[in-house]
């Protein structure tokens, strides 16, 4: 497989996880999840000092950063994409090779705190940016 296929393939794995990220944080809980909305109520109304600025409740805090990793999964995947078709080089290595440490990161701490899909989907798109970096663009002298 090309450079350009497995760097796709990789970035559509981001851009799916950072999508169902997004569409996670904003899904309704269950009626009947009574224990879970307890905890959300708790979320809401317990108040965390901030070093600078108004406190915030756990819930937003927790939002803020559901927020910040779908955002950040998302830069990934628009990054992958653009590399997927940039010249080889320097550069491009590097940011494949940046590109895919951050993902195994999240793939790692997904393991280690959510459920397998995003640790699935992340270390695929992880390992695929890094055999991708390894192929050479068509047309490219190695």
């Amino acid at each position: 497989m090309s450079r350009s296929l497995l760097v796709r393939i990789a970035a559509v794995l981001a851009l799916v996880t950072g999508m169902a990220h997004l569409a996670g944080t904003f899904m309704a809980v269950p009626v009947d999840q009574v224990a879970m909305h307890a905890a959300i109520a708790t979320m809401k109304s317990t108040m965390v000092p901030m070093p600078v600025g108004p406190a915030r409740s756990y819930m937003q805090i927790l939002d803020g950063n559901n927020l910040c990793t779908a955002l950040l999964l998302l830069v990934c995947a628009a990054q992958l994409f653009v590399l997927a078709t940039a010249p080889g080089g320097r550069a491009t290595d590097r940011l494949l090779l940046i590109t895919a440490v951050a993902l195994a990161g999240f793939a790692m701490l997904s393991a280690l705190y959510f459920f397998p899909v995003p640790t699935a989907m992340t270390a695929l798109a992880a390992l695929l940016t890094v055999i991708g970096r390894t192929r050479l663009p068509r047309g490219t002298m190695a």
